[in-house]
């Protein structure tokens, strides 16, 4: 294509650079008006022209979902300058955690502000984002529902992970994070609403959208492998290795819920209503799940070692 597209331009200059010298005697007018249309007819009808600005185009969107992941990065990190500026203070992680609150909750909002205007500066969306949209009423009903199965594949993906896996019942980011947000009810803002918002944009629009559109397999191939390797990242930056499958089984639900209906409101709602949930039940009903999670622990494994 480059080789192609520089030989055009090379030919179109030299048809200029000749009919200049043939016609020094014309009008600076009508040389002019030449190169424009020489210019005009090149740009409207060359592949390779077209090919190019796809290209750029392209290159946009990947400028875009750079950024968005630079961002979310930056909101991650946000809690890195209460810790520089009271660096001399030689303070604890206790005595630390009521000054980088307001640092967390105003990068996480920024970074979701941000976010959401580089969304809108895209140019060129993927094909999924192209394609016609599930009207709104088909889209209220995937976000209930999507709720409603992200709990069931955790809940399912949580008794392979301990009766199967053996892994532990609780997950420890979890109970950090419940733990922070009981002392500083504000801490909510991020666990129920701009985490949410952040993460569905680089690990489903970002990172699974750009894998499931770059992948030239049948779409379920792609899918299941974009899912996969999306997944990962998610579990990853978690930082929760011991509760992988767990994330793994939401963020297949998420992006089937982003491939469904081609909108990434729709998983960013459900994942906001299913954090939001879990707040409620461990704000309400905390001590009591924990004890009934053992409880039930206890009962299936004397379960299995009865048929087993």
């Amino acid at each position: 294509m480059k080789s192609s597209l520089v030989e055009c331009i090379s030919t179109r200059l030299c048809e200029v650079l000749i009919y200049l010298y043939i016609n020094q005697r014309r009008s600076k007018l009508q040389s002019i008006c030449y190169i424009k249309f020489s210019l005009l007819s090149f740009f409207l009808y060359n592949n390779d022209y077209i090919e190019l600005k796809e290209l750029t185009m392209k290159l946009s969107r990947l400028w875009a979902d750079i950024l968005i992941i630079l961002v979310y990065a930056g909101a991650q990190f946000s809690s890195v300058i209460p810790a520089i500026i009271h660096h001399d203070e030689h303070l604890t992680a206790a005595e630390m955690i009521p000054k980088v609150i307001p640092y967390m909750i105003g990068g996480f909002i920024i970074a979701s502000i941000l976010t959401f205007f580089i969304n809108r500066s895209i140019k060129n969306e993927t094909q999924l984002e192209r394609s016609r949209k599930e009207r709104w009423l088909y889209t209220i009903f995937w976000v209930i529902a999507g709720f409603f199965m992200a709990l069931m594949a955790q809940a399912l993906m949580n008794m392979i992970n301990v009766y199967v896996l053996h892994q532990p019942i609780e997950s420890q980011n979890t109970n950090n994070i419940m733990s922070v947000a009981k002392q500083y009810p504000l801490f909510i803002i991020i666990v129920s609403l701009a985490g949410p918002f952040l993460e569905e944009f680089v690990f489903r629009k970002v990172i699974f959208g750009e894998l499931y559109e770059w992948l030239r397999l049948p779409r379920w191939a792609a899918f299941l492998i974009a899912g996969t390797l999306s997944g990962l990242v998610f579990a990853a930056a978690h930082m929760d290795f011991d509760h992988t499958l767990i994330y793994l089984g939401m963020a297949f639900v998420f992006a089937g819920l982003y491939v469904a209906t081609r909108r990434i409101i729709v998983p960013i709602l459900a994942h906001m209503a299913m954090n939001s949930f879990v707040v409620i039940m461990q704000f309400a009903l905390g001590d009591k799940i924990n004890e009934a999670a053992e409880q039930l622990k206890e009962t299936s494994q004397l379960i299995i070692h009865l048929i087993f």
